[in-house]
């Protein structure tokens, strides 16, 4: 999809800056902590983590401080450059490594690092970016380097929120940034189009600069279609939270299931 290049590698530099955010990287590294906690729950201790659009690492290199070995594979130079220099500002280059790559070739650039016991999908990745065949195939070749006993875990927004949010502005704050979204659905629910325009903050703090707009176009999911497309390429539906081993799953929001390898 070239609105893939367009946001992540053209224009990679300016979404680096929302990642590395405070906020942002806080964030990641609550999610991490709640990750930790539910994988050591299921007997999963400092396991090999795979980390699907890792980004700058905010959460992949959180995970390896806390002990998991973690592979992080993005599409975009900009993000694995950031995250190799975050990994080793923290000095945890012997529990993480980042890999640049894509996800469709998933299989090829991970091989040599496989089995996984725990993938993760994280902050709507990935999945949704391509179309539902694309996903089939990263999924099948998530299921061919893991093993009995994995999970697998895709972090996303379900399609009712799509649905209720339709139209509306969406506003969300990060620093000096702010980013302002809008969602189209297509007649069949199956696609959004969100209209993405980025501005940052003149140096009186009142001021906003329009830095760029962007389109993308996801596939997006319903839980019971995402556990329909999951099946498929081998795994079974186990958990649905809205926050991860914490909140259970209800629909028109975030949505994190919970997969077991089949």
């Amino acid at each position: 999809m070239e609105w893939v290049k367009e946001f992540f590698i053209r224009n990679a530099e300016l979404y680096v800056r929302v990642l590395s955010s405070e906020a942002m990287l806080r964030e990641g590294e609550d999610t991490a902590v709640k990750l930790s906690d539910y994988l050591s729950r299921r007997g999963l201790r400092n396991c090999k983590i795979l980390d699907v659009g890792s980004g700058v690492g905010r959460v992949a290199i959180p995970l390896a401080k806390l002990g998991f070995k973690v592979i992080g594979i993005d599409i975009s130079q900009d993000f694995i450059n950031e995250a190799i220099k975050r990994a080793t500002r923290e000095g945890v280059n012997d529990n993480v490594v980042f890999l640049l790559g894509d996800a469709r070739e998933l299989s090829s650039v991970i091989r040599h690092y496989a089995p996984f016991n725990v993938t993760l999908f994280m902050f709507t990745t990935v999945i949704g970016y391509y179309d539902y065949e694309t996903d089939l195939s990263i999924l099948r070749q998530v299921h061919d380097v893991s093993g009995p006993g994995s999970l697998l875990i895709i972090d996303t927004v379900d399609k009712e929120y799509y649905i209720n949010n339709a139209g509306k502005s969406i506003v969300n704050e990060i620093g000096d940034h702010l980013i302002i979204q809008r969602f189209k659905l297509d007649q069949e629910l199956k696609n959004v189009k969100v209209y993405w325009s980025y501005y940052i903050r003149d140096k009186d703090k009142y001021t906003l600069k329009l830095i760029t707009n962007t389109q993308l176009s996801l596939r997006i999911y319903s839980i019971s279609e995402l556990r329909e497309l999951a099946s498929r390429a081998g795994w079974n539906l186990i958990e649905a939270y809205s926050d991860i081993g914490e909140t259970p799953y209800k629909p028109g929001g975030r949505l994190l299931a919970v997969f077991a390898y089949a």
